[in-house]
């Protein structure tokens, strides 16, 4: 009975122990980057800093044609379409907007796109042709640009359709507001229309500097079937703004829906008027906004 109970102690603490080392290092890596300093933030110096070693010749017809400045990487990270991990980076220059505390940052995309290496052409198959990365830099006491935030492994930046362009980083810095007493944010209305259907997702960005820049969905904003050929069409719209009430350091937002929606009874379904608000709140320890109306 001793030897069980010493077992099971140990087990717990071991499990225990292993949860706290998971969670620092989770922690760790939320709260920490390689600091890099470039000299430009133009083409040539961001695709030699951050893709150096995974840099090969590579030539996209479709690229050339409409003089998108790209390079061509082997082993890409992010992109397998088609089984292929041959990638080009393309990229969107350098935008600047300032912060809350009137300081001056420079933010700009990468976006990694399979492709066919040996016929020249994009592998076209929806989101897992492309990735997007975001950049933050400041300019520091040296006059040279310091990395404060990047975007961590989500595949949720992307353009309309899947585009091979590059994300824009000037659609960024245009749709750049405050969405707290302390914070701005990039506020994103993601589209994604496919075989008829249409839909609009509401995203907040918040640039609140820490090393990893984190999405945040908050909820639909719209959907249709308009283009289906369906006999049942609905149309569901939203008007969003910020509230002046605040949680965990972000504005709640108020989400106020109308139009028609689809609901099932069953198998049936049926068309009926929608005339709802909702209200959110960001929490923190969810890393989420959270309905609560």
């Amino acid at each position: 009975m001793i030897a069980k109970t010493f077992l099971l102690s140990c087990l717990l603490m071991c499990s225990i122990h292993s949860r706290v080392i998971a969670q620092t290092n989770e922690k760790m890596a939320e709260s920490y980057h390689p600091k890099i300093v470039l000299k430009d933030l133009d083409f040539k110096t961001v695709m030699k800093a951050f893709y150096q070693k995974q840099i090969e010749v590579t030539k996209i017809n479709q690229l050339d044609q409409q003089n998108i400045p790209y390079i061509g990487i082997k082993n890409a990270e992010y992109t397998h379409a088609l089984n292929s991990d041959h990638a080009v980076i393309v990229f969107s220059p350098a935008y600047t907007y300032r912060n809350v505390q009137n300081e001056l940052r420079y933010v700009f995309t990468t976006t990694e796109i399979s492709v066919d290496k040996d016929n020249h052409e994009i592998n076209f198959c929806g989101p897992c042709a492309t990735f997007t990365q975001v950049y933050i830099f400041k300019k520091n006491t040296s006059e040279q640009y310091e990395l404060i935030s990047q975007s961590q492994d989500e595949n949720s930046w992307m353009n309309a359709d899947y585009r091979y362009l590059p994300y824009p980083s000037s659609e960024i810095v245009k749709n750049i507001r405050k969405v707290g007493p302390q914070i701005k944010a990039y506020v994103e209305e993601q589209e994604f229309s496919r075989q008829g259907y249409s839909s609009t997702t509401l995203y907040i960005v918040p640039f609140d500097e820490k090393p990893y820049i984190k999405k945040l969905i908050v909820a639909e904003i719209s959907n249709d079937n308009e283009v289906t050929g369906s006999e049942q069409i609905y149309n569901t719209q939203a008007d969003y703004h910020f509230l002046t009430t605040v949680h965990d350091g972000l504005f709640d937002i108020e989400i106020a829906y109308t139009g028609t929606q689809r609901i099932y009874h069953g198998d049936r379904a049926k068309i009926i008027p929608i005339n709802e608000t909702h209200v959110y709140h960001y929490n923190e320890k969810q890393q989420k906004y959270v309905r609560v109306k």
